[in-house]
Parts: structure tokens; sequence; C-alpha cells
């Protein structure tokens, strides 16, 4: 089991740093600093992304239709 709650750590981990980096592109001082925050936003979304990709080929977790079950 404890394979697995690591997985879902991680992936709320970088989960949270996507939060953070929306918030940073939405109250940006600037378009430079917008832009820098969105491409962070970008790779932290496909780090997510393939967690939770990677959990759903390994994982109980997931139903049919993929969606992540609690």
């Amino acid at each position: 089991m404890k394979a697995p709650m690591n997985s879902i750590f991680k992936v709320s981990y970088a989960l949270q740093r996507q939060q953070r980096a929306v918030e940073r592109t939405l109250y940006a001082s600037s378009a430079e600093e917008s832009m820098l925050a969105s491409k962070w936003v970008d790779a932290w979304h496909r780090l997510v992304q393939a967690r939770l990709d990677k959990m759903a080929e390994t994982s109980r977790y997931v139903d049919s239709r993929g969606r992540l079950l609690h």
C-alpha cells in the first residue's frame, strides 16, 4: 500500500505547484512575468497528467472510464 500512497502524494504535490503557478499567472505584474508563470503551469500540468496516467496503468484506484477513485 505504500507505493500507491506515495504516488498520490507526488500527484498532490505537483497539483499544488500547478495551482501556485496558475495564481502567479493571474496576479502577475507584467506580461513577461505572466508568460513565464504560464510556462510553469504547462510544465506542472504535464507532470500531473503523466503521474495520473502512470497511476492509472498500475493502480486499482481507477475505474473503467479512467476516473480516479477515492
